[in-house]
């Protein structure tokens, strides 16, 4: 009986202890909202069973005491993550705000332009004034102003969009966003549509304007194209007239000679008038229309239009141009046939008489004071080949000798040539070539004969062109020494004088400018004793003495084109060499690099004037030259080019003469050689 008495007790004692750790459980998992609510109710649930647990109290009221203590916890934890997801929800709650506002300002702006455009939905749009062609130009503003507005939109959008997603939104804010991006993408495809179809519908009344404009423009021109195509009749009714007179030199056999001829100048006149009204009606046809207009799209339509009708009236003149050269290849076939047969009765009639005239003459005759010609002019020619210690006047006189031999063995060929054709001078040519096919064979061995005799006589052509050439080097080289030598000079007097070439060309130029006279003056007065080499240390010296010949020669290779005194940049040129900066280079004191110091830094394409040099600088053996720089006048040293390569100094002109033109070395002989050359008569070759 007192074993079960206990049982029971503790029975109940457990059950009042689970009761309040039930809610002691509850409050472990409470939040912020509920833990006062549960925290009283475990107090009550407490007091109630608190002498039904019994002997398990004080244990079930440490339990409570620790649920508490964790449940403030949580609730702490609760809290502080809820300040924290607020503080990192503050951002994208401004942007989300940000971005709803921006669409607030957006959206009238595209109602604005729907409106304007006459594109709003539904029945707006049929309540819509349609637009005009004069409103397009506001409209094409507003445009541009609502499409900059999506882009500004969008793209502060994807901006504030990137913010977002750095942050793990609450749920709820999540849906927010949700719905917000879904706005969003609908503006932009609203402002895009809108932007599409207002610019459709200044396209339409753009070009339903300009369509009417050209319509109308068309409507004024209408004269001015029926004017180009009746052009076209006139030569269509001229060429069928040449047409039909030239019929019977097509269908029906030729007729009597006389009676033909007058068929001929017939067609020939019809030809004429035909030509004639071609060349008129071309000049009417002309396009003569003008086409301006303000707006670029009108006038390009027009001209379109204005050349389309223009080209059919010319397509036309120019079939009927192609009808007019069938019509005269016609007449000069037969003028041919015609030709040919009275060849052929010319032909019939003299060759027995040609062919006996050339068996009883004797073809041998001609050749056989030819060739002892020909082999005194060999022997002439062969002394060209010898040169070496002529003088340049010596090889002139003798390539005048020359010359004239053969001119005068040019005409030896050409009478021994008529001489094997004993044909009338008067006959037509065509029949000569004819009337000497038919000579030929019977002449075959003097042919062949005189031909070796005319490849010889190209032979001493050839040579004599090389000993003129010859001349031509020989003066060329003595005239590129005397170059050599003005340059010596000048530099010596620049060096000598402390001056640059512009200072002595204003010493000796009159109105700005240097003759012939002037400057064989110039270099007459310069010091005609030099320093044989430019390196510092040489004293050995040279005397140049130029003739007038000589300095005639330079003066006239580099006179400028259609000029015939120097300017200042063409007795720069002639008088000394000139150099151009290719790479930035230092100018120095001295000829040696390492003693030297800068003076200044030249920029690519200043231009120097060489006064010294080149001569090798001595640790390095770099190129060098004094030069004067044209753009201040200051005097110093620089390399031509580095060791590596780099070159820093070009020429600006080549040292010797330039190329002269042909006449300018030619005598009265050369131009006897050039007409031989050619097949020409010199005698009579004006």
């Amino acid at each position: 009986m007192a074993a079960s008495t206990d049982t029971a007790t503790k029975i109940k004692e457990l059950k009042a202890a689970n009761m309040v750790r039930r809610v002691i459980q509850r409050i472990r998992l409470a939040t912020p909202e509920n833990f006062d609510t549960l925290e009283s109710e475990a107090f009550d649930v407490m007091a109630q069973q608190l002498e039904d647990m019994g002997s398990s109290a004080e244990k079930v009221e440490q339990e409570l005491e620790a649920g508490l203590e964790l449940g403030r916890k949580r609730v702490q934890q609760v809290l502080e993550k809820r300040e924290q997801e607020a503080e990192m929800a503050k951002r994208p709650k401004e942007c989300m705000d940000e971005i709803k506002v921006m669409m607030e300002s957006l959206e009238p702006k595209v109602a604005a332009l729907e409106a304007s455009a006459g594109i709003g939905g539904g029945g707006d749009k049929e309540k819509a004034e349609p637009l005009k062609v004069e409103a397009c130009p506001a409209l094409q503003k507003q445009i541009d102003e609502c499409a900059e507005e999506v882009t500004q939109f969008m793209d502060e959008c994807v901006k504030k969009a990137a913010e977002i997603k750095q942050v793990t939104l609450p749920s709820e804010m999540r849906a927010q966003w949700a719905t917000l991006t879904q706005d969003i993408v609908k503006a932009k495809h609203k402002g895009e549509r809108t932007l599409v179809l207002a610019r459709t519908a200044i396209k339409k009344v753009t070009e339903a304007a300009v369509k009417e404009k050209v319509q109308k423009r068309k409507e004024e021109l209408k004269d001015a194209f029926e004017a180009a195509a009746s052009s076209v009749q006139p030569v269509m009714q001229a060429v069928l007239a040449a047409e039909s007179e030239v019929e019977p030199f097509i269908k029906s056999k030729v007729g009597d000679e006389s009676e033909m001829a007058s068929l001929v100048a017939a067609v020939e006149e019809k030809l004429e008038a035909a030509k004639a009204a071609l060349e008129q009606a071309r000049e009417e046809s002309k396009q003569s229309v003008e086409v301006d207009d303000e707006d670029e799209n009108v006038k390009k339509q027009l001209e379109a239009l204005v050349a389309a009708e223009f080209k059919r009236p010319k397509l036309r003149l120019g079939q009927m141009e192609m009808r007019m050269r069938r019509v005269a290849n016609i007449i000069r076939a037969y003028k041919q046939d015609l030709k040919d047969a009275k060849h052929r009765e010319i032909i019939d009639g003299l060759k027995s008489e040609l062919l006996q005239k050339i068996k009883e003459m004797d073809v041998s005759g001609p050749l056989a004071t030819l060739e002892p010609t020909l082999k005194d002019a060999e022997g002439l020619v062969q002394t060209t080949l010898k040169n070496a210690s002529m003088s340049v006047p010596e090889m002139e006189a003798l390539a005048e000798k020359v010359t004239d031999t053969l001119s005068s063995l040019e005409g030896d060929f050409e009478r021994a040539e008529q001489a094997l054709y004993p044909l009338d001078e008067d006959l037509d040519e065509d029949l000569k070539k004819k009337l000497k096919k038919i000579v030929a064979p019977q002449i075959k061995a003097s042919l062949l004969r005189l031909g070796l005799l005319n490849r010889r006589f190209k032979r001493l052509k050839n040579l004599l062109r090389m000993f003129h050439a010859d001349i031509k080097e020989r003066k060329s080289s003595k005239h590129k020494l005397a170059r050599v030598g003005l340059l010596q000079l000048v530099k010596h007097r620049l060096i000598s004088e402390d001056q640059s070439v512009r200072q002595v060309f204003d010493s000796i130029a009159s109105e700005e400018e240097v003759d012939e006279t002037a400057f064989k003056s110039f270099v007459n007065s310069l010091e005609k004793t030099v320093k044989k080499s430019e390196t510092e240390d040489s004293e050995e010296t040279v005397t140049i003495d130029l003739t007038d010949e000589e300095i005639s020669s330079i003066y006239t290779a580099f006179l400028p084109e259609g000029r015939s005194t120097f300017d200042k940049e063409a007795f720069s040129k002639c008088v000394c060499q000139r150099m151009t900066v290719a790479k930035a280079v230092s100018m120095t004191t001295h000829l040696s690099i390492s003693e030297g110091k800068a003076l200044r830094g030249l920029k690519v394409g200043e231009f120097l004037e060489v006064l010294e040099g080149p001569i090798k600088e001595g640790k390095t053996s770099v190129k060098r030259v004094k030069v004067r720089v044209s753009k201040d006048d200051k005097v110093g040293w620089v390399s031509v080019a580095g060791n590596a390569g780099s070159v820093f100094l070009k020429d600006q002109n080549e040292l010797l003469l330039p190329q002269l033109p042909a006449h300018c070395h030619m005598t009265e002989a050369q131009v006897k050689v050039e007409q031989l050359s050619e097949g020409r008569d010199p005698v009579n070759a004006s």
